[in-house]
């Protein structure tokens, strides 16, 4: 998980939180759902190629990250 952080703050110059709460990966479609924190409402915000979508917490925080397909990093 930790490579895979990197790689993240890498590509899309972000500062991602090393706790992680919990991990959800969909084999069937090959995307992968990080939680850093929990948070009533998030609003998400696709990255530029359109692969990542951050999600954020209502004080801007970065509360989850979501890789849509987890072969393109």
């Amino acid at each position: 998980m930790k490579k895979v952080l990197e790689r993240l703050e890498r590509k899309y110059r972000l500062k991602l939180p090393r706790k992680v709460i919990t991990i959800d990966y969909g084999d069937d479609v090959g995307d992968l759902f990080i939680r850093f924190r929990h948070a009533k409402h998030t609003e998400g915000e696709p990255t530029g190629d359109g692969q990542v979508i951050v999600h954020y917490d209502e004080k801007e925080n970065i509360a989850a990250i979501e890789i849509l397909d987890i072969t393109t990093l």
